[in-house]
């Protein structure tokens, strides 16, 4: 019978030596060579297989093996703090914070995602290191994220306000193709309304003409579930917004359409502030859109799914924003009675018009400006959008006074509640929450839950406003005119801003009296 060589590399030479001793050495044969390393295995297997145990001894107790610290361990406070981030106090966040910088080289791209939820939903503004450090580990690994993953991702850089490189947005875009049958359909509208807020305007051209139709077609051709309508106009406004990314600046150009037609027959749309970036995201009105080709988009099955008993009016404000703005941008006119419908839920409620934020109002004025009917609307709807964006006005720069043009309104429509003249806005939670689209927009502009007017948004408002016929009263265009000259706002307007203001008459020389129709 053939001896089977033992595993010599399992042996110790020392083993070897020992059982073997000189034998093994004086050996000249290979096979004689064989049987003493045989042998010396069996001997080594006799030996240490059948010694007697010794008991094991434990270690004397040292002050590594203290308890384990909750105030100072740091997977422990993250746990503390993401459980239920809108309760996490000052204390816990600051703490967190220092704790993540001190690892912050050791910790993976799921940790530091899961770290910059926390701090997003805490509406908490971490160190920078901390937020260019989760951009560059997401960037290297965005290929293999799930869509839970992307979706935190951009919801905790755009909570933040974070600009990340072209490079990530690149990256993020191929990604959304790649996932996009994974998602669900209201985390990819969540995460492709954040996205666009970190200033993502481009996806890939399949995306947007295969991909994109085919899930509209999908949601508006069905039953759907009870959170349909936000991510419907979540989604539509996606359509809108982005563009087909092509290759090189001049296959660009060659594609990009004319300007978008001016809101009034004398002066052109003022262009977003380029000074924030993010506002960008919201109010295009400047930009002109790259539409999709017209037999893409289910325009019929879209337009038809709205007109469905009470799908309007159950609508969040800001989704009905979304979805104004999306229509406007896609060159998709609705019926006259279904834009009553919309115009009148975004504009003629005074509890809907307290919810929107500055930028959105700003696009609901432009919208209603595309899409509104040949009649004139109703005064009150423009008097009340004045009234709301009046009371961000005073919210944020309580030094513009309030004259009484202003004070009527605001009376008429109850848009301002209490003394100060302060818009009560629901803080809303992580997105896709009860907020609807006005929980992303806080996330994408103010940490902490409010958003200031910018002096970009009311000139928007303002030329949309005379687009539709209507003015100012005197004593409140002498209020603006106050209101541009403090605090910087008149030279924060864009060059073509400050035109279409002085030639409507609410630049800041402008006499109280004086007006476009005057």
């Amino acid at each position: 019978m053939a001896l089977k060589s033992p595993n010599v590399k399992q042996l110790g030479l020392r083993e070897l030596q020992k059982f073997g001793g000189r034998a093994f050495s004086k050996c000249n044969s290979y096979y004689l060579r064989v049987h003493v390393i045989h042998a010396s295995t069996v001997s080594w297997r006799v030996t240490y297989l059948h010694r007697t145990p010794q008991p094991v001894r434990c270690p004397a107790p040292s002050a590594a093996a203290a308890p384990i610290s909750h105030a100072t361990n740091f997977h422990l406070v993250l746990h503390a703090v993401y459980k239920n981030p809108p309760d996490a106090k000052l204390e816990q966040l600051e703490l967190l914070e220092e704790l993540t910088l001190q690892r912050l080289d050791d910790l993976n791209v799921d940790s530091l995602i899961t770290v910059m939820f926390a701090f997003a939903r805490s509406r908490y503004q971490p160190h920078p290191a901390i937020q260019a450090r989760m951009a560059a580990a997401t960037e290297a690994d965005m290929a293999s994220f799930s869509p839970l993953q992307l979706e935190h991702a951009a919801w905790s850089l755009a909570a933040v306000r974070y600009r990340p490189t072209q490079g990530w947005l690149d990256g993020f875009a191929r990604a959304l193709q790649v996932n996009w049958d994974a998602f669900r359909p209201s985390q990819l509208a969540v995460t492709l309304v954040q996205a666009a807020a970190c200033g993502l305007t481009r996806l890939p051209a399949p995306t947007l003409l295969d991909q994109m139709p085919a899930l509209l077609r999908r949601l508006s051709g069905g039953s759907p579930p009870t959170d349909a309508p936000g991510t419907l106009a979540k989604l539509v406004w996606s359509a809108g917004h982005f563009e087909p990314a092509v290759a090189g600046a001049a296959t660009a150009a060659a594609v990009s359409p004319p300007p978008l037609p001016s809101p009034s027959a004398a002066v052109d749309v003022p262009e977003a502030a380029a000074a924030d970036p993010a506002l960008e995201a919201w109010r295009s009105g400047g930009r002109a859109p790259v539409p999709l080709p017209a037999p893409v988009l289910p325009e019929r099955e879209l337009l038809g799914w709205w007109e469905g008993e009470g799908v309007v009016e159950a609508e969040e404000p800001g989704d009905l924003v979304l979805l104004l703005h999306g229509l406007a941008r896609l060159g998709l006119r609705p019926g006259r009675q279904l834009t009553r419908r919309l115009l009148a839920a975004a504009m003629g409620s005074p509890g809907a018009l307290a919810q929107l934020r500055p930028p959105q109002l700003a696009l609901l004025a432009w919208s209603a400006l595309k899409l509104a009917p040949e009649e004139p609307l109703r005064r009150e709807w423009l008097d009340g959008l004045v009234a709301a964006l009046w009371c961000h006005i005073r919210q944020h720069h309580p030094s513009a006074p309030q004259g009484q043009g202003i004070k009527a309104a605001a009376a008429m429509r109850g848009s301002c509640g209490g003394a100060g003249g302060v818009v009560e806005s629901p803080r809303g939670g992580g997105g896709g929450g009860a907020g609807g689209a006005a929980v992303e927009l806080e996330a994408a502009e103010e940490v902490g839950g409010e958003c200031p007017a910018r002096p970009a948004d009311v000139a928007l408002v303002l030329s949309s406003l005379a687009g539709l016929g209507g003015q100012l009263p005197a004593g409140a265009r002498g209020d603006l005119q106050a209101y541009w000259r403090s605090g910087g706002h008149w030279a924060a307007l864009s060059r073509e801003d400050r035109v279409v203001m002085s030639l409507l008459g609410y630049g800041p020389g402008a006499e109280p009296g004086e007006g476009p129709g005057d």
